[in-house]
This record gives C-alpha cells, sequence and structure tokens, in this order.
C-alpha cells in the first residue's frame, strides 16, 4: 500500500473512533453484517469524490462496515450526490446497501438502487449501479442489471445502462418495451 493510501485509511481509522465516542445508539447491524464479523463500525459516513480540486460527487451512508483484511467496506442506507463542474446538483442515487473498493475506484449500490436526474425528469430503477471512479478511466455510472427508467410520460425498460456523469451519453441497453421520442 502506498503512504498515501495508508494515510487515507489512517484519517479514516481517526474519524471512525472520534465517531465511536458520540451517544449511544439503539441502532443494530444488518443480521449478515454481524454474522461477518466487521474489525470496525461506524455510522454517519460522508466522504467526497473529486478530480483536480473539483468535487464531482458526495457519498454519505447510515453505517459503513469494515475488515481489516479486506480491500472492501460495505455500506447500508446509501446515498450519492452527483455535482456539475459548478458545482450544482446533476443528480441522486439512492439504494438499501452499498459497496466500495478502499482505492475508491468503484461504488456500487445495491438493493432497489434509484439514479434521479431532477433537471431531466428522470428517474431510473435497478438492483445495482455501480459508479466508476478509476483513475485515468472515464468515470460513468453502469449496471448490467435490468432497468426501468421514467421520464415523464414515458417508460422504457432494458437489460442494463451505460452513461457518462453528465448523462449526455446515457444508454439503456437491450431495450425490451417502451420508445421514449427522441429530444
Amino acid at each position: 500500500m502506498s503512504w498515501a493510501g495508508g494515510a487515507t485509511w489512517a484519517a479514516v481509522g481517526l474519524a471512525l473512533g472520534l465517531a465511536a465516542c458520540g451517544s449511544p445508539s439503539d441502532e443494530t447491524a444488518p443480521a449478515e453484517l454481524l454474522a461477518a464479523g466487521a474489525d470496525h463500525v461506524t455510522y454517519g459516513v460522508t466522504r467526497r469524490f473529486s478530480r483536480d480540486g473539483v468535487e464531482e460527487a458526495l457519498m454519505r451512508a447510515d453505517s459503513m462496515y469494515m475488515w481489516d483484511d479486506s480491500s472492501r467496506v460495505r455500506m447500508m442506507g446509501l446515498t450519492l450526490e452527483v455535482f456539475t463542474e459548478g458545482g450544482g446538483r446533476r443528480a441522486v442515487i439512492t439504494a438499501e446497501r452499498g459497496r466500495m473498493d478502499t482505492a475508491g475506484e468503484e461504488l456500487v449500490a445495491t438493493g432497489n438502487a434509484v439514479l434521479s436526474i431532477p433537471a431531466e425528469g428522470r428517474e431510473i430503477r435497478s438492483a445495482e449501479l455501480r459508479f466508476v471512479l478509476a483513475v485515468g478511466m472515464e468515470r460513468r455510472i453502469e449496471t448490467d442489471s435490468a432497468v426501468t427508467m421514467r421520464e415523464g410520460s414515458c417508460t422504457v425498460r432494458g437489460d442494463g445502462l451505460r452513461s457518462d456523469l453528465s448523462f449526455d451519453e446515457l444508454r439503456i441497453i437491450g431495450t425490451r418495451e417502451g420508445e421514449c421520442p427522441s429530444r
């Protein structure tokens, strides 16, 4: 692990320790995560994603579960806001759960994942949405799971989704039913 990665996770560990000093909570982890025996658990997690000093997205999770011997973390109650270059909200992804690799190169929203694009009146639902952030790669949102897109009175169903973060190149893969008029 590079020093930058180690320093990042040291800061996360410090934040986790400080978060644990709050008031007691009646919240409990889901049974599958309790059974997995996470080494670290924190509540009320926030993480910012930026490129070249510009904030691209803000992730919030109700809780995060980490293991010392794993490069992935699991989250419950996930919200991801995607921003324009000017800082305005471009889209919001919500899901019951999420997972992220510790390098922050991919965030996967699972369980009733919903992508809302308010400016266009679009809502896309899927079992899973991947937010790809790998350095040197085009940042995008995608899924190979079935999707349903609603835009006004139009509904389109397909077998997957590919989109850039500006949503100018949004494509529903394997369209099964529904057609929306071109803009």
